[in-house]
């Protein structure tokens, strides 16, 4: 345990407490960071006009350059050239494009074009095409002001999007007017798709990032992940598009090949893949962080940081009184340090310095930094004799840090050990060790969620363990229905006094209670009647009324809500040694005079039909049913009848 005689006061950087940075253009070469929102971390900006979010080139095989559209197949597309207003096909065989309409021009400008299946549309400066069995008939033309996007919806329908709005302008192919779909995205429309169940997914574009949104006709729109797109969505065999062309990623004879297109149709080299993702290097600086201590000696810097192959975090502070620093005066920590102690003069306030580079592929994301204060170490503890000269002073506290470190990071440890024995806050993976701790055992087909509610009751099932609650209780978390536990001691067929109701102390009575004697619960020769008691060679006879049933219990479950092989291990595994316990699951109908519980283990189905010659016996298996002439026209030999009930024999 440590030694330090105070507690440990800290001030966390992160994006749940806040990160502070200061205002932007106060310090100079602050910028190219982001995520200041994210939980994950702030990290280097992306290159283009959207820094943050997910990067254009990730979602390229979802929403396409608009001058491409996927078409029906998997190898079919549509490219639009517009400087020569062409629209071109390419050839689900031989991977070339060959125009749509030789030698014909489209009118106007087109800007982008959609399919869907064998539906086509493509978009101009002021109006939009429709297009039926790929491009071989005109459907309609929808006059629209200033389009941009479009997509190709079910129902035959067509979505719009305009510039400078982001609300959706429905459409047949016809051009007949279906209504507006707003969406409440902010930015402009990059990209359009629809998907199943009539799902519409938006790419926008606010300047500052790029944003999947998920709605529909009748459902309100939200921002989605790029999880929940590829979820939805299968991506399309689209890897990159560049100025100088985009690429293909197909199955060939010989397995996965690159296929790469000029944006006029015309094959070329792949070249290198892109690497300018981000940014090279980026700074971030925080605001005057107040210590509330005049003269504060602040302590040590932890930076919590993933740095990737190629990228790199550098720390620096500053410790002022009064808020007035030099640029001398930082404090820098040697690049890939992410802990180390503050070497500055006392002083209420401490601004912190970023720096994070990196080679464009990849960027450092730092999740949080801690700023220990004031000074405290072990070295407090030591006798004034060993504090007197300044210079050691100073080497002892540093030499005792690092020991202080250590012991620190033990006692987080130990304070953390409650966390490991959480059902609720362990991974998955460790929920067979954590019952393996409190002797469970779990069934191979058990979920993760039915694990945690076993280990979280865990303590009040050992407590009760043994009672027909916490037998029930198991059965209901494993399986989610909460079984009927019959203790079959109760059936006992002897009579027994209980207290009659409404009567006290010795205002006891048999009640409505049959008797039965000693023949009845076993044969015995010269004493029962045959069929009228069972056949029993173990025990003494006059135990019977102590022993019949004694320790033996059924739980009874609806058919079809369990698996009666794991009810049955479970069932013996939480049964007292001295019990026997049996289960039931449902039966094939009700039958009048076995024992039955209504509507947990029975069901009112319809009679089999009766066969006279097979197993059915008359006046105890089977019941003749009514003839085909009616329930009062007697009963016909061969026909399905019903004797005694409403016939007559004639």
């Amino acid at each position: 345990m440590t030694c330090t005689p105070l507690p440990a006061t800290f001030r966390l950087l992160d994006a749940y407490v806040g990160w502070d940075e200061a205002p932007a253009g106060s310090e100079p070469g602050t910028g190219g960071v982001v995520g200041f929102d994210d939980p994950a971390g702030i990290r280097l900006a992306h290159r283009g006009p959207a820094p943050e979010g997910p990067t254009r080139a990730r979602l390229l095989p979802w929403f396409p350059d608009p001058r491409l559209a996927p078409g029906c197949g998997p190898c079919a597309w549509y490219l639009l050239v517009p400087g020569e207003r062409l629209l071109l096909r390419r050839d689900a065989c031989t991977g070339a494009f060959t125009p749509v309409w030789p030698p014909a021009r489209l009118p106007g400008g087109p800007i982008s074009v959609a399919a869907r299946g064998h539906r086509l549309a493509v978009v101009g400066t002021d109006r939009v095409s429709v297009w039926r069995r790929e491009g071989a008939q005109l459907a309609g033309v929808i006059r629209v002001r200033r389009p941009r996007r479009a997509a190709m919806a079910p129902g035959d329908e067509v979505l719009i999007a305009c510039q400078g709005s982001t609300d959706l302008r429905r459409f047949d192919s016809t051009g007949g007017f279906r209504g507006v779909l707003r969406t409440g995205a902010r930015g402009e429309v990059v990209g359009l798709r629809t998907g199943p169940g009539r799902t519409v997914w938006l790419l926008t574009d606010d300047g500052t990032r790029l944003s999947v949104h998920r709605g529909g006709p009748g459902r309100p729109f939200r921002t989605a992940t790029v999880e929940e797109l590829a979820a939805q969505l299968p991506p399309s065999t689209l890897t990159s598009a560049t100025e100088d062309g985009f690429c293909l990623d197909e199955e060939g004879p010989d397995g996965p090949e690159t296929r790469c297109h000029t944006w006029r149709g015309l094959p070329r080299d792949a070249g290198p893949p892109a690497t300018d993702v981000y940014v090279t290097g980026g700074s971030y600086v925080t605001t005057l962080i107040d210590s509330g201590i005049p003269r504060c000696r602040w302590h040590r810097v932890r930076v919590d940081a993933d740095v990737p192959a190629g990228t790199s975090v550098r720390a620096e502070i500053v410790v002022t009184e009064d808020g007035h620093h030099e640029e001398s005066d930082w404090q820098a920590a040697a690049p890939g340090v992410g802990d180390f102690l503050v070497d500055q003069p006392p002083g209420r306030f401490l601004r912190l310095r970023l720096r994070l580079s990196g080679d464009g592929g990849a960027t450092p994301v730092v999740h949080r930094i801690r700023l220990d204060f004031p000074r405290t170490t072990s070295a407090d503890l030591l006798p004034p004799a060993f504090r007197q000269d300044p210079a050691a002073d100073d080497f002892t506290e540093r030499f005792l840090s690092l020991f202080d470190a250590t012991f620190a990071e033990l006692d987080r440890a130990i304070e953390r050990y409650p966390a490991l024995l959480d059902p609720a806050g362990v991974p998955d993976r460790v929920l067979p060790w954590l019952a393996g701790l409190l002797g469970l055992s779990f069934e191979a087909g058990w979920d993760a969620r039915t694990r945690r509610a076993l280990l979280a009751a865990a303590p009040e099932l050992y407590r009760r363990r043994g009672t027909p609650w916490a037998l029930r209780e198991a059965v209901r978390i494993v399986f989610g229905v909460a079984p009927v536990i019959d203790e079959q001691a109760a059936d006992r067929r002897w009579a027994r006094l209980r207290a009659a109701p409404g009567g006290a102390g010795p205002d006891r009575g048999l009640g409505s209670v049959r008797l039965f004697g000693r023949s009845a619960s076993r044969f015995r020769v010269g004493g029962s009647a045959l069929g009228a008691a069972p056949l029993r060679a173990f025990g003494d006879p006059d135990a019977d009324p102590l022993t019949a049933h004694a320790h033996r219990f059924r739980v009874l479950l609806p058919a079809g809500s369990a698996d009666v092989r794991a009810l049955r291990r479970l069932v013996e595994r939480q049964a007292p040694a001295h019990t026997v316990g049996s289960v039931r699951t449902g039966g094939a109908g009700f039958v009048v005079g076995s024992r039955s519980t209504v509507g947990v283990d029975t069901a009112f189905v319809p009679l089999p039909a009766p066969v006279l010659g097979g197993s059915l016996r008359l006046n105890r298996d089977g019941v003749l049913r009514p003839g085909p002439r009616g329930s009062r026209r007697g009963v016909g030999v061969g026909v399905v009848s019903a004797v005694g009930v409403h016939t007559q024999v004639t």
